[in-house]
């Protein structure tokens, strides 16, 4: 006997009320037609759309509340009367909603409702297999938030067609304080909204309130992330498809995890081999914190030596990266060598208001003129099945990049 038939039952007898959480499962599966008049619904904040495996069919919803409280979140597709609820799963102040089954490449509508009390309306959108656009940040971190908040609305003005929004790391500059999550959130609410979020760790998700190597528990409190099945690193890494491009978000904080959590770098590169082997999409895109290059050096530091011959192996296509916060486009590079061939690497500029100054190179084929007066930048992707567009420009409109990689 199915579960859903069981409750019938139970309903038909009278018995809900004694059995008062079956009961309103059975509500919820049922189809309904939205009401109106309901109060505001000022309790949600931070709403927030984070990406999911398949965002053909499916998206993560996110929000943080004021208080305790019972929500639901109710959905729609556009042009249909029937509506439907979902259940909420709350940790501590902080909620989430999985939608699935959602059919591709279109246009639903959703919101928060508690009692006689409602949000707006918000729009979601699901994904094709066509062309898409999507605005890449890195180290947002700040002391004061309004800084990203003007690095993100520059690039929502920008490019308000985009459909993902990625930060590669560093996203606040202690990530165990719920105040810096708050004034992230706030500084990017314009951004988000209508977006799918594609978060990344940094090492400044890393540290404790005592600035001390502490476990993510913040960032992954945060974000509820595509699975991987790696037992003790859930959230830690994952990947996701989208449009034409597989994404891989790697993790680079073996220095401040391995002592708290170790086994981080043989976890995760045996989920790589196996998560590229199945990848089907015409493009493998990475996206980790830290980067391939030790300029104090001119050279190829400790991350390099984990991942750059894995990326030739498995035939990654770019890899961005941050924690520099310097923009620097090396063009492709295989057998650690400048290349005609291999994987192109990009090293994205920071976001936030936290500047250091880093040396040029002859790896890089593009440098910023001024290193001591670099200022904010983001990267617009434009991808399809056969080329990708990019574009890298700071927050005074100066571009500083244009490139075609040809598949």
């Amino acid at each position: 006997m199915s579960r859903r038939f069981f409750i019938k039952i139970l309903i038909a007898l009278g018995l809900g009320a004694y059995f008062p959480k079956l009961a309103e499962a059975s509500r919820l599966e049922k189809l309904h037609t939205p009401q109106d008049g309901y109060e505001p619904l000022t309790s949600v904040k931070f709403l927030r759309q984070v990406v999911t495996k398949d965002s053909r069919s499916s998206r993560m919803i996110m929000w943080q509340a004021d208080s305790a409280e019972d929500f639901l979140l109710e959905w729609q597709l556009v042009g249909e009367e029937a509506a439907h609820f979902a259940e909420v799963n709350r940790r501590d102040l902080i909620c989430s909603c999985a939608l699935k089954n959602l059919k591709p490449e279109s246009l639903y509508k959703f919101r928060i409702v508690s009692g006689e009390r409602a949000t707006s309306w918000q729009d979601l959108r699901t994904s094709g297999d066509g062309k898409f656009q999507m605005i890449i940040f890195a180290d947002s971190q700040c002391e004061h938030y309004e800084v990203w908040q003007r690095t993100a609305d520059t690039a929502q003005k920008k490019f308000p067609d985009a459909e993902l929004v990625t930060v590669v790391g560093d996203l606040v500059d202690n990530g165990e304080a719920d105040y810096q999550w708050r004034a992230w959130h706030l500084a990017a609410a314009k951004l988000l909204d209508g977006k799918i979020f594609v978060p990344v760790m940094g090492n400044h998700e890393c540290y404790g309130v005592d600035w001390f190597n502490a476990l993510p528990t913040g960032y992954l409190n945060q974000f509820d992330l595509p699975p991987n099945n790696a037992k003790h690193f859930e959230k830690y890494f994952y990947s996701f498809d989208y449009g034409a491009a597989h994404f891989f978000i790697l993790n680079t904080q073996f220095a401040e995890l391995d002592a708290l959590n170790p086994g981080l770098q043989s976890a995760q590169e045996f989920w790589f081999r196996r998560d590229a082997a199945n990848a089907n999409r015409p493009w493998k895109i990475v996206f980790m914190h830290k980067d391939i290059y030790d300029y104090a050096q001119d050279t190829f530091n400790d991350i390099a030596e984990k991942f750059l011959e894995l990326f030739d192996e498995l035939e990654i296509d770019l890899v961005f990266t941050g924690h520099l916060h310097t923009y620097r486009n090396r063009g492709k590079i295989f057998a650690r060598k400048k290349s005609a061939r291999g994987t192109t690497y990009i090293l994205c500029g920071r976001a936030g208001d936290q500047k250091y100054v880093e040396p040029p190179s002859a790896i890089d084929d593009v440098t910023f003129e001024n290193l001591h007066e670099e200022p904010e930048s983001f990267i617009a992707l434009e991808i399809d099945a056969a080329e990708i567009k990019l574009t890298a420009q700071t927050v005074d409109g100066k571009i500083l990049d244009e490139e075609r990689i040809l598949k």
